[in-house]
């Protein structure tokens, strides 16, 4: 007897402080100045509180992935670029965050707010392989944000369900996430979801929500001077490019940076020199064909590709797609055909026009010296072409 009261003593204690802990977490202020908008961190990713207190109805998220944390501090990065009065975006990406994900959470941020345009820098790597792996989706899935996804009416039911069977492929190799998965589309995407399955589902969400801002919270707090920094008119990038009329000079910013970046590379591949040593010169040198016939033409990536701008599009929401590219000295000299690159260029361009999103194709600076800090990352150059493609995109 004494056993069974002590154990629920415990459930109670427990479920108090579940409770307690969710009531702190409703109360918890997630919002930031422009820092927070454009913090590089997983953590403030998967909240999607900490993203949308975040945006007001101007704002236009831009989606990518690991080009948005590299070489941050260079004034040509989307985030010292402009005031939030100039072009009031935020930028949502990791390491491996690819188009599913994107899909999720610009259906989940639709669900809370409703932004007007949206732009995606795609990656042409993400098509190697298979597409998106097991390890990298349950590395930033959000659990709030797929609730939110699956909850948003506004999207059809056709498409959610898309989404919730590639989700639930993709977690069927983690057992942990595979359970949270199946739970969620048993609650939404099911016709005969019980109330009981609902009132779990929701449950398991709050809690695992709760967690995701916590973290978020913790991340804020701990990087408070950077994360509630503002960017004043004369701290931008863009106020130096001013011309008379207000708009923007940026072929002198472009000339600019070629000179910011030229005396720091002096290497084949036109890329930084600190990472042509590190990365890529013993490989290079030593002809290695380290990407030999190498092709990038995943269908899952494709799909899921496909997914996101059908999200936008069912959203209303306009679409711009920026393909970004890689370094044609790199994959040229170690064995991966143009024509092998070209075809995902095209396929990537196809589907934007397919479902009406306009499209930025930068694969023509392959080649164009001082564009890439490495093979994969755009460096002062691209990132002024890239801005420059934001920005035309947001004042359209």
């Amino acid at each position: 007897m004494r056993r069974i009261q002590a154990f629920f003593m415990a459930l109670v204690l427990f479920v108090l402080f579940l409770a307690g802990f969710h009531l702190m977490m409703n109360r918890i202020d997630l919002r930031g100045g422009d820092g927070f908008r454009f913090f590089y961190s997983d953590f403030r990713n998967k909240s999607l509180a900490a993203l949308t207190d975040n945006m007001d109805e101007d704002t236009m998220p831009v989606f990518g992935s690991s080009e948005l944390g590299i070489w941050t501090d260079e004034p040509y990065h989307i985030s010292h670029m402009f005031t939030r009065q100039q072009v009031n975006s935020m930028t949502v990406g990791y390491p491996a965050v690819q188009s599913l994900q994107d899909a999720i959470s610009l259906g989940a941020i639709a669900g809370k707010k409703s932004p007007k345009k949206v732009t995606l820098l795609a990656s042409p790597t993400w098509f190697s392989g298979t597409g998106v792996t097991t390890a990298a989706f349950k590395q930033h899935f959000s659990d709030t944000a797929y609730l939110a996804l699956l909850k948003n009416d506004r999207l059809s039911a056709e498409t959610r369900q898309k989404i919730a069977s590639r989700a639930m492929e993709l977690a069927e190799g983690d057992a942990g996430l595979a359970t949270r998965v199946r739970l969620y589309n048993r609650a939404y995407v099911a016709e005969n979801a019980s109330g009981a399955e609902r009132i779990a589902a929701g449950l398991l969400a709050m809690n695992r929500g709760d967690q995701e801002n916590f973290a978020a919270a913790v991340l804020k707090l701990k990087n408070s001077k950077k994360a509630d920094k503002n960017i004043g008119p004369e701290d931008a990038t863009v106020h130096s490019y001013l011309k008379e009329d207000g708009s923007v000079d940026w072929e002198r910013m472009k000339e600019q940076a070629i000179k910011d970046t030229a005396s720091q590379s002096d290497n084949p591949l036109y890329v930084m020199n600190e990472t042509w040593r590190k990365s890529y010169q013993k490989n290079y040198q030593a002809g290695d064909q380290v990407h030999k016939n190498e092709q990038w033409a995943s269908v899952r990536e494709q799909e899921d590709f496909e997914l996101f701008l059908q999200v936008a599009k069912e959203l209303g929401i306009q679409t711009q797609v920026i393909i970004l590219p890689v370094s044609g000295y790199w994959y040229d000299a170690t064995g991966m055909p143009r024509a092998n690159r070209d075809l995902v260029y095209q396929k990537i361009a196809k589907s934007a026009a397919d479902y009406g999103a306009k499209c930025v194709d930068l694969s023509a600076h392959e080649y164009t010296p001082y564009f890439m800090a490495d093979v994969y990352h755009p460096w002062s150059l691209g990132w002024t072409y890239i801005s420059e493609a934001i920005y035309d995109f947001y004042k359209d």
